[in-house]
C-alpha cells in the first residue's frame, strides 16, 4: 500500500522540524524519525488509529505531542493529511 503525504502534512512536518531544530537539532531529528516510524506503523496497520467523527483516523506519535491524522482512501492507498501538534485545535483548514 503506498503511503502518501498531503502538501499540508509535508509543510507541517518541515515547520515542526525547523522550529525544534532552532533549539536542538538532534531532538528535531529524533522527532521526525518518530513521526516517520509511526507513519510506517499505520501503513502496516491502517485501522490502528483512533477513528474520529469526521472519518479520519489519528495515531499518536509515541513520546511526542504529535499525532498523524490520516485517511485510508482505498484498500491500497493511505494518505497522511496532517502532522498535528497536541496544542493545536482540531478540526483544521489545510489551506
Amino acid at each position: 500500500m503506498p503511503l502518501l503525504w498531503s502538501a499540508f502534512a509535508q509543510r507541517q512536518l518541515q515547520e515542526a522540524r525547523g522550529y525544534i531544530a532552532q533549539d536542538d537539532p538532534d531532538a528535531a531529528d529524533r522527532i521526525v524519525a518518530a513521526i516517520r516510524t509511526t507513519a510506517d506503523r499505520i501503513l502496516a496497520f491502517p485501522a490502528s488509529g483512533q477513528l474520529m467523527p469526521d472519518g479520519c483516523r489519528a495515531a499518536q506519535v509515541p513520546h511526542t505531542p504529535f499525532r498523524l491524522i490520516y485517511v485510508v482512501e482505498a484498500p491500497d492507498r493511505l494518505r497522511i493529511i496532517a502532522v498535528w501538534h497536541g496544542a493545536r485545535r482540531w478540526p483544521f483548514d489545510p489551506t
